[in-house]
């Protein structure tokens, strides 16, 4: 592995246990792009459980879109812009592992096997890393980035599930 992949899995990895930060994400939107572009698939994979094919291979940009675009007005709202690129990649990054380890979890899970326990422990993991980020991003106490994480949450469930009619 070269040096470069190298230390990009260990940064992943130490944002996965809340060691790092955005800040410690370097500013780079050819990074941001390539963290994207494997985002929003494993993003259609995943809603190709949900709903049929053409529709999930609109949903896995769009949820990136609607992450980007969350991001960047909260960033925007706390007045803190520059950190944009570095913050949305540290999103994307861990989503991208959090996205890959669901797949095989949702494709196996049935009511029998209990992996809904274990998808249920990768969420909360999940929203624990995102809480870390973008407290770290908005500068704000944990109270406050966990309530910009619920809304985060919430804007996507109904916004997504009333867009490809999930909810109705």
């Amino acid at each position: 592995m070269s040096p470069h992949w190298r230390a990009l899995a260990t940064l992943v990895g130490d944002l996965l246990r809340l060691r790092r930060g955005p800040q410690d994400v370097p500013h780079s939107p050819t990074l941001l792009l390539l963290a994207l572009i494997p985002y929003a698939l494993l993003g259609c994979a995943l809603a190709a459980f949900a709903m049929p094919a053409s529709q999930a291979l609109l949903y896995g940009p769009t949820e990136a879109a609607l992450m980007a675009l969350l991001v960047y007005v909260s960033l925007a709202i706390r007045r803190r812009p520059a950190r944009y690129v570095q913050t949305l990649t540290a999103l994307t990054l861990v989503g991208v592992v959090f996205n890959a380890l669901s797949l095989p979890l949702t494709a196996l899970a049935r009511p029998e096997n209990g992996l809904g326990l274990l998808i249920l422990a990768l969420l909360a993991w999940s929203f624990a890393v995102s809480v870390h980020i973008l407290r770290l991003a908005l500068d704000v106490p944990l109270p406050g980035s966990v309530l910009v994480n619920l809304v985060f949450f919430f804007v996507a469930y109904f916004g997504l599930g009333y867009l490809f009619g999930l909810l109705t």
